[in-house]
């Protein structure tokens, strides 16, 4: 008897630690994102008004920079204090309609889409999109 008692506990015993060594945690593989609504220039790692090129690509592939500065202050001033929540929930997207890459003596500082801000999904932003559009109109 003593046998048997002693064989489920070890049976037991051992059921118990593969059991637990299965389990899934996913604690500490995401990072937690606050949902708050941040300013975009907060994510820029530095000075935004520092930028002294703007590179836009359209969603054909067509590509447009700029370096003027007149030009290149304006859109900033336009879209620094635009509210960015990001959701690395929201759901992937199949395209763009602009890629902006914010440049600093030739060093890429910041990327961003109207549904991304460094590679990182966020919120749709209309008017972010809204400002994308003038600034690529505006380029020749």
């Amino acid at each position: 008897m003593k046998k048997y008692s002693l064989y489920t506990l070890i049976c037991a015993s051992f059921l118990i630690l593969i059991l637990s060594s299965c389990q899934i945690s996913n604690q500490s593989d995401q990072v937690e994102v606050s949902k708050e609504p941040k300013e975009l220039e907060t994510f820029y790692p530095g000075d935004i008004t520092q930028v002294d090129s703007i590179r836009i690509t359209s969603s054909d592939g067509t590509k447009k920079t700029t370096t003027d500065q007149a030009l290149i202050k304006e859109w900033i001033e336009k879209v620094r204090h635009l509210k960015i929540v990001l959701d690395p929930d929201q759901e992937d997207t199949t395209g763009v309609l602009f890629y902006v890459t914010m440049f600093e003596q030739g060093e890429k500082m910041l990327n961003m889409t109207p549904t991304t801000m460094n590679n990182q999904r966020m919120e749709p932003q209309l008017e972010l999109a809204d400002q994308m559009t003038e600034l690529y109109n505006t380029i020749k």
